[in-house]
């Protein structure tokens, strides 16, 4: 008897821990400032697999730096979350208006969300892109669903 409760137990553990969803993202760089593309080359890619369905964007990066595939700081702000300052290394001068615009969703566009309030998708790429607020990045030539509207 005690050796079907233990099957028994062991199967439902099974059932259940394929019922658990779990969700990859692919995070894209692209370093060189005001590029205003969104294609590659990408100068550093990564997937990080197997996060929490509700992971949000700031939960994929920390899992990519444990990794050691991403490296990234931020700085907190009370109203608007982490505020990304480096990415790998490359850090957006605030002085010379240099941010890290992300970029994700079904149509890649800046999102509306910061790194700590974005939920991305299940197999979403997401882009981190070197840009400055004084003027818009050149337009991406890829982008001509835009023009169709």
């Amino acid at each position: 008897f005690f050796g079907f409760a233990m099957f028994r137990s062991l199967a439902i553990v099974l059932a259940l821990s394929t019922i658990v969803t779990a969700k990859d993202v692919t995070l894209l760089v692209i370093e060189k400032l005001n590029a205003g593309r969104k294609g590659p080359p990408y100068d550093n890619t990564v997937i990080v697999m197997n996060l929490a369905e509700d992971a949000k964007l700031i939960d994929v990066m920390n899992k990519a730096q444990s990794e050691g595939t991403f490296s990234f700081d931020y700085t907190m702000h009370i109203q608007w979350g982490a505020y990304i300052t480096t990415v790998n290394g490359l850090y957006a001068d605030s002085t010379a208006k240099q941010y890290w615009q992300i970029m994700g969703g079904p149509r890649m566009k800046p999102t509306q969300f910061g790194a700590s309030s974005y939920v991305p998708a299940d197999h979403e790429k997401v882009i981190f892109r070197l840009v400055t607020w004084d003027r818009e990045p050149c337009p991406d030539p890829t982008d001509d669903f835009d023009n169709l509207l």
